[in-house]
C-alpha cells in the first residue's frame, strides 16, 4: 500500500466520558459524536503535528489552504472545566483537525465535479447540510437535521489540505480579481465570510432588513457583531449604534462604519439606555436590533422600550437560560423578534462574495493578527477582531 503524504495541522483530541447522568441519544451512541460537548468530552488537548494528507473523493475537491479564521469557538473548545469537561456545549466530534472558517486554492477534484477545477479559489460553508431532510426540504438548510460541519463533526481547515465536499464551495476569483490578482487577499476575505454570512443571514434572511434610513442597534463588537455594523452601513441605516465595553473593539466598531459605541456599563439601568437611543433617533426608535452579544438578560429590556413602530430584533448571539421578557413593547409597536442560526444556502454565500468584490465590504478592517499555523495557540490568546492563520505567514521570533 502506498504511504499518505503528511502535512501539519492543529490536531485535537478528548475522551469519551459522559457524566455521570447525562443520557446519550442513540445518534450519540452510533456516531461517537455529542450534541452537548460538555456532557461527554474530557480532557482536550490540542498541538500542531503531522497529519496524513486527506484524499480526494469523487464528489470532493482538495483545497491548499490558504487563510483560516480563528472563530471564537475554536479557542473556547479547549477551554476545561474544574471536573476536566469541555467549556463548549455543542455538535462535536474528536478527534479532529479543528477549523471551519477558511479559503484555499484548489489543487484536485473528484471525477464527479464539473464546475469546479484545479487552480479555482473557493471558500467553504461551515454548516453542511444534507439536502433530504424535513428542515432542507423547506429550505431551512442551517437547521439540517443531519448537519455536519467541518472542523467540528470532521476534519476542516486549520491544515496545509483539506478535502470538501464540491456543492459547499463557492469561487473567490471575483475577489481575486477586483484586488488586482492578489490572492492572499482573496483567502482572508474568503475565510471572512462566514461570520460575514452569519450576520447576513440573521440581518437579511432572517431579519429581513431594513429600509435606508432606519435606526440600527449591534449589541456586542465581536466579528459577527462586526460584520453586522459593515452590513448594515452598505444597507444605508442612518444612525448605527453599537454597544460595546472593551476598549479595542470598540475602536473596531469605530472602523467598520458605526456612528456611535456605547459601553453598556456606563448606564445606571436599561431605562437609562433606552431613553437615550430614543433622544439619538428624536423620538423614532431603533428600526432593527442586531443582538450579537449572546447576553438577552441585559439586551431585552433595553430594545422593549425602544422599539421603532414595526421595529425588528435579531436573535444571532447564542445564549442559553431563560430570559424574561416583557413581549408588550414587541406586540404594541407590531414588532418581530426572528431567531438566526448559520450562514449556508440561501444565496449567502454569493451575496457576500458579491459584496466583498465590489468593495461594498471590506473585512480586513476587523483582522487584529495574522499568525503561521505553527503559532496558531498564540493567535488564539487574541479576544478581539478576527485573527487569521495560514502557513504562508512568518514564523514568530523566539
Amino acid at each position: 500500500m502506498k504511504r499518505r503524504k503528511s502535512m501539519r495541522a492543529f490536531y485535537v483530541e478528548a475522551d469519551f466520558v459522559p457524566k455521570e447522568g447525562y443520557k446519550l441519544s442513540e445518534r450519540e451512541k452510533s456516531t461517537g459524536r455529542a450534541m452537548r460537548g460538555n456532557q461527554i468530552w474530557k480532557n482536550i488537548r490540542g498541538s500542531v503535528t503531522d497529519r496524513p494528507e486527506p484524499v480526494c473523493g469523487d464528489d470532493q475537491v482538495k483545497i491548499k489552504v490558504g487563510a483560516a479564521g480563528i472563530c471564537g469557538t475554536d479557542a473556547h473548545l479547549l477551554r476545561k472545566d474544574h471536573m476536566g469537561y469541555s467549556m463548549y456545549d455543542g455538535h462535536r466530534k474528536y478527534p479532529i483537525i479543528t477549523g471551519h472558517e477558511f479559503a484555499g486554492e484548489i489543487v484536485e477534484v473528484g471525477k464527479n465535479v464539473k464546475k469546479l477545477k484545479v487552480g479555482d479559489l473557493v471558500s467553504v460553508e461551515s454548516m453542511h447540510w444534507c439536502g433530504e431532510c424535513d428542515a432542507c426540504r423547506r429550505g431551512m438548510f442551517n437547521q439540517c437535521k443531519e448537519l455536519e460541519e467541518p472542523g467540528l463533526t470532521y476534519d476542516g481547515g486549520f491544515a496545509e489540505y483539506a478535502t470538501i465536499h464540491h456543492k459547499y464551495c463557492y469561487k473567490l476569483n471575483d475577489i481575486m480579481n477586483f484586488y488586482g490578482g492578489d490572492k492572499m487577499t482573496a483567502f482572508e476575505l474568503g475565510a471572512m465570510i462566514e461570520p460575514t454570512g452569519v450576520a447576513y443571514n440573521g440581518l437579511f434572511v432572517r431579519g429581513g432588513g431594513i429600509r435606508p434610513g432606519g435606526h440600527v442597534v449591534v449589541f456586542g463588537a465581536g466579528p459577527i457583531g462586526l460584520a453586522a455594523i459593515s452590513l448594515m452601513k452598505t444597507a444605508g441605516a442612518a444612525k448605527l449604534i453599537a454597544f460595546e465595553g472593551i476598549p479595542e473593539r470598540v475602536e473596531l466598531a469605530k472602523a467598520c462604519g458605526a456612528d456611535y459605541v456605547f459601553d453598556p456599563a456606563s448606564f445606571k439601568s436599561p431605562e437609562d439606555q433606552a431613553e437615550m437611543l430614543m433622544d439619538l433617533t428624536n423620538g423614532a426608535g431603533i428600526s432593527l436590533f442586531a443582538e450579537c452579544a449572546g447576553a438577552t438578560k441585559f439586551t431585552y429590556p433595553v430594545m422593549a422600550k425602544s422599539l421603532a413602530i414595526g421595529g425588528k430584533t435579531v436573535q444571532i448571539g447564542h445564549t442559553v437560560g431563560l430570559t424574561p421578557v416583557d413581549i408588550y413593547g414587541w406586540q404594541w409597536n407590531a414588532a418581530t423578534i426572528s431567531g438566526s442560526n448559520g450562514q449556508s444556502g440561501q444565496g449567502i454565500y454569493p451575496d457576500v462574495i458579491a459584496l466583498m468584490a465590489s468593495g461594498r465590504i471590506d473585512m480586513r478592517k476587523m483582522v487584529t493578527g495574522r499568525f503561521n499555523l505553527e503559532d496558531i495557540e498564540e493567535g488564539m490568546k487574541i479576544t478581539a477582531g478576527k485573527v487569521l492563520v495560514s502557513t504562508e505567514y512568518p514564523r514568530l521570533q523566539k
